[in-house]
Order: structure tokens, then C-alpha cells, then sequence
């Protein structure tokens, strides 16, 4: 049996891919170690700006998208009756889409509501 060099074994670990896993890493963190009360007002005000900003428009937009293509079609089907059909079936799936957005709006504004203690200030446990 041959003898392997330890140098080129260790070599071969170092430069391996699962050895990254073991290398140290920096973690910066505050040296208080706790989140205060601002931060967690900011972020859910973040959150909040998020919210409103994006998903309700973003999802207004695509209601009013899906809906402008589903009667485009219907237009165009008039004629075929069971492609209208597979139309009209679309249109429900457009409205249970548009329920699951508002359904998710309001889920998320009850959850910061609570964390919130419904007047921006964090619930605290003492």
C-alpha cells in the first residue's frame, strides 16, 4: 500500500467545498442583545408601507388584467359556447384569486394590529 502525504490530504480538505461550512464566520450584533421597541415599531411599519404599497396595488393590477382578458375572450368565443364556458370558468378562479388578496390583507392587518396592541406600541410580556 502506498503511504499518502498528510500535506497533500490537507490540502485536498482545505480546498474542498464542505470545508467553507466549517470555516469561522463574523456575526455582528449589538452588544445589548436585545431588539428594542423602535426597531420593532420600524419594521412594522415597513412591513405595513409594504403591504399597502405593493400587494394592493400589484393585485389590483392583475384583477383588472385578468379580468379585461377574460371578457376579451368571452367576446371572441361568442359564438363557441363551450369555450365560453371554459371563459366564465376562469372568471370564478379571477374572483376566488381576488378574495384570497383581500382575505390576505386583512389576515395581515389583524396580525400587526395584535402585535401591535392596535395603537403602534409592541405588546410587551411584563
Amino acid at each position: 500500500m502506498k503511504r499518502l502525504n498528510k500535506q497533500k490530504i490537507k490540502n485536498k480538505l482545505w480546498l474542498s467545498p464542505s470545508t467553507l461550512l466549517l470555516l469561522p464566520t463574523k456575526v455582528l450584533a449589538t452588544s445589548s442583545g436585545s431588539i428594542g421597541t423602535a426597531e420593532v415599531n420600524q419594521a412594522t411599519e415597513n412591513i405595513k408601507n409594504a403591504v399597502v404599497k405593493l400587494a394592493m396595488p400589484i393585485g389590483g393590477i392583475l384583477v383588472f388584467v385578468s379580468i379585461v382578458i377574460i371578457a376579451l375572450k368571452m367576446i371572441v368565443n361568442s359564438n363557441n359556447a363551450n369555450k365560453r364556458s371554459e371563459s366564465i370558468g376562469a372568471l370564478a378562479w379571477v374572483c376566488a384569486g381576488t378574495m384570497l388578496l383581500g382575505l390576505s390583507l386583512i389576515i395581515s392587518g389583524i396580525i400587526l394590529s395584535i402585535a401591535t396592541n392596535g395603537g403602534g406600541g409592541l405588546i410587551t410580556g411584563g
